[in-house]
């Protein structure tokens, strides 16, 4: 049985039966997952300060005087490892950069005409190790799903270095935090990042996610 790519798996949304209904698609998609959950911020920090997750489904609005970006900027403050998933029924594209500037690897729309076709496309790519973006992110042509390309990178050949780089980068991880993590200077990272978005033709960190959601490449695994 092939190995799953998440398996600790940190769910955040306010409203219980959305929280429980997304729970159930994502037991269905993948039964293996171990799934806490948490419904505002002092919930979702306690249970990151006190356990190392894979994955995050973290909603855009979350009540209490709370939102889901002041959970990013404390998990980057905090420098803490996890992939990034943001909900919200805003699907505009500022909203969606937005939430990916603040360290999300990954947004699923609640307001799909879909339903529950349009979760399940989006879990069954973001559980296959890919980022899943809405169409107002992607630009023309949209999202169709594909096939994981997990050793090519779309044709972009990466040295180790590289490839463990782009990890972290679709963790949310500073520069800096990076390369604490990585044991080399802050000037290093910063070549490697460079080096990073000159390969895949873009100028900055969030049209690289966007650019590995619209080959459809797997985030490289750290």
């Amino acid at each position: 049985m092939e190995v799953p790519y998440f398996r600790k798996t940190l769910l955040v949304e306010d409203q219980g039966l959305t929280r429980q209904a997304m729970k159930t698609l994502l037991v269905q998609c993948d039964p293996r997952l171990e799934i806490d959950e948490a419904r505002d911020f002092d919930s979702a920090t306690a249970l990151l300060a006190a356990r190392q997750y894979d994955l995050m489904f973290l909603d855009y609005q979350l009540g209490a005087g709370n939102s889901g970006l002041d959970v990013l900027r404390w998990i980057a403050e905090h420098e803490i490892p996890v992939q990034v998933v943001m909900l919200s029924g805003q699907d505009d594209r500022d909203t969606v950069m937005e939430c990916i500037r603040a360290g999300a690897s990954g947004f699923i729309s609640k307001a799909s005409e879909d339903g529950d076709a349009t979760f399940r496309a989006a879990l069954n790519t973001i559980l296959a190790g890919q980022i899943y973006l809405p169409n107002s992110a992607l630009g023309k042509g949209g999202f169709s799903p594909q096939a994981p390309k997990r050793s090519t990178f779309g044709g972009v050949a990466l040295s180790p270095r590289l490839t463990e780089t782009l990890g972290y980068i679709c963790q949310g991880l500073s520069n800096k935090a990076i390369a604490r993590k990585m044991g080399v200077s802050d000037n290093t990272i910063k070549e490697y990042s460079g080096d990073l978005l000159e390969k895949f033709g873009v100028r900055r960190r969030t049209e690289l996610i966007v650019e590995m959601a619209r080959r459809g490449l797997v985030i490289p695994r750290n």
